[in-house]
């Protein structure tokens, strides 16, 4: 099974998986995660630690918090883990393997559930700002355009002639089981604000 597969078929599990105790385990997961990377980020000698760890895509497994996702108009913010296995997509949103990280070259895909993080993507429009913040800088992202697609539709994640973000749930939001449909928001890179080559200022060090 491809990539793409695994990714819809972890968001395709049905809605009652998220009842009661799930639900609870990723709320608590999501405010221990953020308070985590809230205290690290607050730290300048504790990141460049990390970023002269030089962190690579190798270096992240499964499961390793990648950084926190904001899309300020919509009010949404997520934390982000590595891989889309289960208990990634119970904790948060999921980095997709075999993708680049934030702010790489290349299509950067990101997946969660429709009926948790992702809900409020019913509400995206395009010329909203996306951010992701990791240890090695802070990256955004402005919304292009949005679509709905069959789950055998493996041209999202493909990789095209600019750096972009690709945002990956089920759909219809609203659906109850296993949605037929997925929804797809795709954004530009527009800045990067880049902790190792700019220290703690805001000076963007690339856009377009």
């Amino acid at each position: 099974m491809n990539t793409l597969g695994r990714v819809l078929m972890a968001l395709g599990i049905a809605a009652v998986a998220y009842a009661g105790g799930v639900v609870a385990y990723g709320g608590i997961s999501q405010r221990y995660a953020s308070w985590q990377f809230g205290q690290e980020t607050g730290a300048p000698a504790a990141i460049e630690g990390v970023a002269a760890a030089g962190l690579s895509p190798l270096d992240v497994r499964e499961g390793d918090r990648v950084g926190r996702l904001d899309i300020p108009r919509l009010g949404l913010s997520v934390m982000v883990f590595q891989g889309i296995r289960e208990s990634a997509l119970v904790a948060g949103a999921g980095h997709v393997p075999g993708t680049p990280p934030p702010g790489g070259a290349g299509n950067v895909v990101i997946a969660a559930h429709r009926d948790t993080y992702f809900r409020t993507l019913s509400g995206i429009r395009a010329g909203d700002r996306i951010r992701i913040v990791t240890h090695r800088g802070t990256y955004e992202y402005v919304v292009d355009s949005s679509e709905t697609v069959d789950p055998e539709d493996t041209r999202v994640m493909e990789s095209r002639d600019h750096d972009e973000l690709t945002l990956i749930t089920c759909y219809p939001f609203y659906f109850v089981g296993s949605a037929p449909k997925r929804f797809i928001v795709h954004a530009w890179a527009v800045e990067v604000f880049n902790f190792e080559q700019t220290g703690w200022s805001d000076r963007p060090t690339f856009s377009r």
